[in-house]
Formats: C-alpha cells, structure tokens, sequence
C-alpha cells in the first residue's frame, strides 16, 4: 500500500507551494503493485477538495497522448529503416493500402512504414493537432507524401543517404553509422 500525503510541494526558491509533475505522482502510484510479488494493491491519495476532481478524471480517463514522431523523431526513424535496407527506394516507403485518386505513378503518395505508427492513427483521429484540414484519402496522401520528401531532402542535405535517379535510396557513411550507433543524424 502507498500514501501518499499531499501533492504539493514547498519551492524555496520561489516561496511558494508547487505541485508534484503528474509523471511523479504517477511513479509513486506505480510503487504501491508488485505484480510478481502482491497480489492485491492499493494507493491512497490524499489531497485538497478542489485537486481531487482533477487527479480523479485524471486516472478514471487519462490525457490523450500526440505522436512526436514528425516533429523528433522522422528522420532517425527513416535512416534506420533505409540502413537495415528496408527502404532501399521511394516506391518501398509509399503506400498501397490507400486508394489513389489518378496519380498512381507518383511517387508522393504516402510513407508505408508511418501507416503503421501510431503517428497515423493520432494524424486521423486529431488533424488539427499535425496541421492537417482534411482526412480525406487525397489530403492524408498529400500531407505524408510532403513530410517523407521533406525528410529524405534533409538527410540529403546531411550527407547521410543519397538518392539516385530519383528513386534509389541508399545509406552513405555517415548514416550508417548515425544508424549503427542509434544517434541522431543532426
């Protein structure tokens, strides 16, 4: 069993009383389950009245969680997959499974590796949040088919994979070992 007492603490610096991150409160609620040792857990929150709404709809229904894969995490996710020579061309990372309206030879449809993600589930489910106006087929093809160019131009421009006639991806030096090694390609 874990009490906890309060979920404030006092900030000398700024002479006032600051609440704990809901990351902590969450670590200190996880230390009460054991699952290989307890077989019954329990967790008392004590705080104020006007808290308790809070923290109650807070584990009664969570926070909707957004993918950062866009914004952090393309580009190391791209040079991996084209290192392990999973991308070896552009017609590898597009996609079949959505239907394309006329341009079917154009390569700018979507990225098959990211219909997997949970990235595209968060892109239909809240567009407004990845700048995104339509979840039409055309609209979620068009958006993707920008980010992966605009992605591969980049670890272009980083020296980190070249593309040649248009289509070919392969790793260069540098990408392998930014790949190898898990940094990130900046």
């Amino acid at each position: 069993m874990v009490i906890i007492m309060g979920v404030q603490y006092y900030e000398g610096r700024e002479h006032r009383y600051v609440d704990y991150p809901i990351a902590d409160v969450l670590q200190m609620m996880g230390m009460a389950c054991r699952p290989t040792v307890d077989e019954r857990s329990r967790c008392l929150l004590m705080c104020q009245q006007t808290r308790k709404e809070f923290y109650k709809k807070f584990l009664n229904e969570g926070l909707p969680i957004e993918s950062h894969l866009p914004t952090h995490f393309l580009h190391d996710f791209f040079l991996a997959e084209i290192a392990e020579e999973t991308i070896e061309n552009k017609q590898d990372a597009l996609v079949s499974n959505l239907r394309v309206f006329t341009m079917v030879e154009r390569l700018m449809v979507v990225q098959d590796i990211l219909t997997w993600t949970y990235f595209y589930r968060r892109l239909t489910q809240n567009p407004n949040y990845y700048n995104l106006n339509n979840v039409s087929h055309q609209h979620l093809s068009d958006h993707l088919s920008e980010l992966v160019e605009t992605t591969l131009d980049d670890l272009v421009t980083a020296h980190c994979i070249s593309i040649e006639d248009e289509t070919t991806v392969s790793k260069l030096n540098l990408g392998w070992i930014a790949a190898y090694y898990n940094i990130s390609c900046e």
